[in-house]
This record gives structure tokens, sequence and C-alpha cells, in this order.
């Protein structure tokens, strides 16, 4: 009984961490997104100034 209770934490805690870490990356790639789009423009300014 208590192997069968341990191995379900253990399965709860890898698809814990697993979610985590998507979700991580998807946020990270969102900020890298939206930083690059903001480069992206700044640049285009800056060139059709000069």
């Amino acid at each position: 009984m208590a192997i069968v209770v341990e191995t379900g934490l253990r399965r709860q805690a890898t698809r814990r961490a697993t979610g985590s870490v998507m979700s991580q990356f998807r946020h990270a790639a969102g900020i890298c997104t939206v930083v690059s789009s903001f480069t992206f423009l700044f640049a285009l300014v800056v060139g059709l100034i000069r």
C-alpha cells in the first residue's frame, strides 16, 4: 500500500515539474517575442528617421 502511495506522489511531482517547466518556457518565449518586436520596431523607426 505504501509503495502505491509513493509512486502516485512521485508521478504527481513529475507532472507538476514538467508543467512548471513548460509554463516557464512559454513565459520566456512570450517575453522574447515582445522584446524582439519592440527592438524591430525601434530599429525600423530609427531607420526611417535617418
